[in-house]
């Protein structure tokens, strides 16, 4: 009976969850225009995040870590719209510290373990999150340690999925956070690759925030000062419409055979 009860009350999220969703994309229709966003797209975005939404525009060598993919639809739906209009809007760093005027989701910046872990249990750690998405083994000491420090937002099973993304239902195949950006999906190849050691070693030892101001690694600026709200919406407009939606099912059948 208890078990039941939990699958309706789960079902019953999902479904909010996904009317919210489709509302989201309503409201983004409504703000924006299908070929505005095409021509910022490729005016200003292209360069980086590339032509066909892969990550690879012609500035991506230069960009550590790699730009966002936006052909990942299972990692793309994890973010909403509101969070896409504030890093653009705001830039990342403005989106992870807070600054954003009436935001609706709190923003969960990786906080900092160089004071309680070495550097070569971080190396060790980075090893053991790289297993997730390509296979290979997991010492119990390390496990010992994610289980306390990186679980609660990534999952015990790495999905992203931990205590302080959601605690009200299980993931589903596209999971939308409470947090934005979502906890990274650790078994995600697709998103695993655009993060070399150095940076996830910066990740884990400085923070987020600390990688951005300390280790200078390079994050979305704000186009707020050159692109009006309609341009923004449009530009997610875009992004959705063009790169996202299209791989939806193609990405988590790719992502499940991994």
């Amino acid at each position: 009976m208890l078990t039941k009860l939990m699958m309706i009350l789960c079902g019953a999220v999902i479904v909010s969850l996904l009317v919210e969703t489709s509302a989201q994309a309503q409201m983004v229709a409504k703000k924006g225009d299908l070929a505005t966003g095409k021509n910022v797209y490729n005016e200003i975005c292209f360069a980086c995040h590339g032509e066909k939404g892969d990550g690879k525009g012609p500035s991506w060598f230069n960009t550590k870590p790699s730009p966002q993919v936006f052909i990942n639809s299972v990692y793309m739906s994890r973010l909403t719209d509101e969070y896409m209009f504030n890093v653009v809007k705001y830039g990342k760093l403005a989106v992870l510290n807070g600054q954003i005027p009436d935001k609706k989701l709190p923003a969960l910046a990786m906080p900092a373990f160089g004071a309680v872990l070495e550097d070569q249990q971080i190396r060790d750690l980075i090893k053991f999150e790289r297993a997730f998405s390509q296979g290979g083994p997991q010492s119990a000491e390390m496990r010992e340690i994610f289980n306390d420090a990186c679980a609660v937002c990534h999952g015990k099973s790495g999905r992203g999925d931990g205590e302080r993304a959601h605690t009200k239902q299980p993931a589903p195949k596209y999971f939308v956070s409470e947090g934005q950006p979502s906890p990274m999906n650790l078994t995600d190849p697709q998103l695993m690759a655009r993060f070399n050691d150095d940076f996830l070693f910066s990740l884990i030892k400085t923070g987020k925030i600390g990688g951005i101001m300390e280790d200078k690694f390079d994050t979305m600026q704000p186009f707020g000062q050159v692109l009006s709200d309609k341009e923004i919406w449009s530009v997610i407009r875009y992004i959705r419409e063009t790169f996202v939606n299209p791989n939806k099912e193609k990405g988590y059948v790719a992502q499940k055979k991994k």
